[in-house]
């Protein structure tokens, strides 16, 4: 069913966004859990901190990043609804299936398959929110639908902990407790489950809404849905999308093109890989497996991974520029859009360097066992969410007073999150942890609705799920794809954790110069937008 006009009350559309903040907070308790698990991992598979690093930020990101422009093209021409049930029940499937993992490989694949199945939820959520609230919501409706990550971050310590405390208590010995599982994999099947429920609810309870009904700019979808999905996905591999180029007749220039960055994705990860395997001694250095004689380290695979992403990215651009070029036009040739991609992978980086290995961090330098879980979680779950319910508002405030004001409300609340951080990892009192952390947590996410919906007033209503997904590629693997490895990476070659975290602080000055330059140019990119949107009505 679909919603043609206005019409429903009030309290349905708080309702739905009550329902997707909690799909939201799902995805985040899915994604997140491995942080307080963490240490149990490297206890019983022998992780590294560089392959934590991994499960908790390359193999999610990649596919994430990735299949989210797939799943985003999806959702603007076929059931947002749809997309986002079914994403849903795969990626909590695949949550509880990590539970059965018995080695870093295993619970590897388990988490590409969470990646690809949370893919589909945001940009859903996201265009569906943009049909049931008007254009002066957008920002503090964003707000609050972020909420979810910080409940689900928060729920994901204190659940973790919960289960894990619960099971070394009652079942020291591991073989005596149900099917043999340890802790960890129970905690993992405990959230996976029940997102199969709610992901019933969605289908249940929510109405697909028509698109732009409320700017007056009505798109009815695409006649072919799917076919469009697979068109993006295989526009981002070879061979697919080079016997595409060649069967649709474009220049042999842009073959070229395509085979150029194939090179330099195979060069680049070839010469990162042997520079990052340097740095790190053979017992730091786990070896996975074999390939044709050659051994698959942790750098291989990370590198190979972002290899991946450059190549695929830089593909599926060519291919939107030339099948799509209206669209390609205005995501790409913004200068704001591309600012704030940017400075959404820099905030990224730094905060899920951070939120990474907070507990790990813990564990090793304040001595935190499972049971803290519960302190952490609680802390990050209240102060984050009343962080990003408040920051929707501000950020609303200030851009009524200023055109640019919510992106320099993003450079202050990122200044405060930086310097609550410092704090936080140098201190040895652990109240002062406590507090810290607080404080951190409240501003790390103030960025989240701000740029969200500063990059959706740069788009016309049928490009609202493909530009969050691109805008999503900055912050997922620029900021999660890098963020945790490189922390990890950085303590298994020096073997201080705390020095890894704080060289990850060091992208604020960066943050700041690039939301600079989006606020100098915001103004004239969304009058730009203005006119392509006054034009589809027309």
């Amino acid at each position: 069913m679909t919603i043609q006009n206005k019409t429903e009350p009030a309290w349905y559309r708080w309702y739905i966004l009550t329902v997707l903040v909690g799909v939201y907070a799902f995805s985040y308790v899915d994604r997140q859990i491995v942080t307080v698990l963490a240490p149990f991992l490297k206890h019983d598979l022998g992780v590294s901190d560089a392959q934590l690093g991994i499960l908790y930020g390359t193999t999610f990101a990649l596919f994430y990043g990735l299949f989210g422009i797939a799943l985003a093209r999806l959702a603007d021409g076929w059931s947002r609804v749809r997309t986002l049930a079914l994403g849903l029940s795969f990626w909590s499937v695949m949550t509880a299936l990590s539970g059965a993992a018995g080695n870093f490989t295993q619970l590897g694949l388990a988490r590409i398959g969470v990646g690809v199945g949370e893919a589909s939820s945001t940009p859903a959520a996201v265009s569906i929110l943009g049909d049931y609230f008007d254009k002066s919501q957008r920002a503090t409706v964003l707000g609050l639908y972020s909420i979810g990550v910080y409940v689900g971050a928060g729920l994901s310590l204190v659940i973790g902990g919960s289960v894990v405390a619960f099971w070394q208590t009652h079942f020291p010995n591991p073989e005596a407790a149900p099917l043999g599982l340890a802790g960890w994999q129970a905690a993992f099947m405990a959230v996976g489950v029940p997102g199969l429920l709610l992901a019933l609810l969605i289908t249940l309870t929510i109405r697909e809404p028509v698109r732009g009904r409320l700017e007056g700019v009505v798109h009815l979808g695409d006649a072919t849905p799917f076919r469009s999905a697979l068109r993006e996905a295989s526009a981002m591999l070879p061979p697919w999308n080079i016997l595409r180029l060649v069967r649709e007749g474009y220049p042999r220039t842009e073959i070229r093109k395509n085979l150029m960055w194939l090179a330099l994705a195979a060069v680049f990860a070839f010469l990162i890989i042997r520079f990052t395997d340097g740095l790190l001694s053979a017992d730091r250095r786990p070896v996975v497996g074999y390939l044709a004689g050659l051994e698959i380290t942790s750098n291989v695979i990370q590198w190979v991974a972002m290899s991946i992403a450059f190549y695929a990215v830089a593909s599926w651009f060519q291919s939107l520029r030339l099948r799509d070029p209206e669209a390609s036009s205005m995501l790409t040739s913004s200068r704001t859009f591309c600012a704030l991609t940017l400075a959404g992978g820099f905030l990224a980086f730094s905060m899920n360097a951070t939120t990474g290995f907070v507990f790990v961090y813990a564990n090793r330098y304040l001595g935190f066992t499972a049971a803290n879980g519960l302190q952490l979680g609680a802390i990050a779950a209240i102060c984050g969410g009343l962080g990003i319910t408040v920051s929707g508002y501000l950020a609303d405030y200030a851009r009524r007073r200023f055109v640019t004001g919510r992106l320099w409300f993003t450079s202050l609340t990122a200044a405060v999150f930086t310097l609550a951080s410092l704090v936080q990892f140098t201190t040895q009192n652990v109240s002062l942890f406590y507090m810290a952390f607080a404080v951190s947590t409240f501003f790390v996410p103030m960025w989240f609705a701000p740029n969200q919906a500063t990059t959706q007033d740069l788009v016309t209503p049928r490009l609202r799920g493909t530009a969050f997904a691109m805008y999503s590629l900055g912050a997922n693997i620029l900021g999660l794809g890098l963020g945790p490895y490189t922390v990890g990476l950085i303590s298994d070659a020096t073997g201080d954790l705390r020095f890894a975290i704080l060289c990850a602080l060091s992208t604020l000055p960066f943050t700041i110069l690039v939301l600079a330059y989006a606020a100098r140019h915001l103004p004239a990119d969304e009058r730009v937008a203005q006119r392509a949107a006054m034009g589809m009505t027309q």
